[in-house]
């Protein structure tokens, strides 16, 4: 079962990676955007905050928390950064 779970997790994040590496193709996100290491950041906050969740976080805490992961997202064009 664990086996199972973690290839779902990464077949999910795999499908983020190139999505990410898409906006980069595209122009989307910069050139030196880390395709990689931001997919497993969002899997990273996504698994942090469902056990944030899980554990009773109120909503406040967790739209906090995911505000503040945000900011380590790569400023689009003409944005300096996508949770304003």
């Amino acid at each position: 079962m664990q086996a199972e779970l973690a290839g779902i997790r990464r077949s999910i994040e795999d499908g983020l990676r190139g999505r990410v590496e898409g906006a980069i193709a595209s122009g989307e996100l910069p050139a030196g955007t880390d395709a990689m290491a931001l997919a497993g950041h969002v899997m990273a906050v996504i698994q942090g905050l469902s056990t944030l969740a899980r554990d009773g976080a109120s909503r406040d805490t967790l739209l906090r928390v995911a505000a503040s992961a945000m900011l380590a997202w790569p400023p689009s064009e003409g944005r300096a950064c996508p949770c304003s």
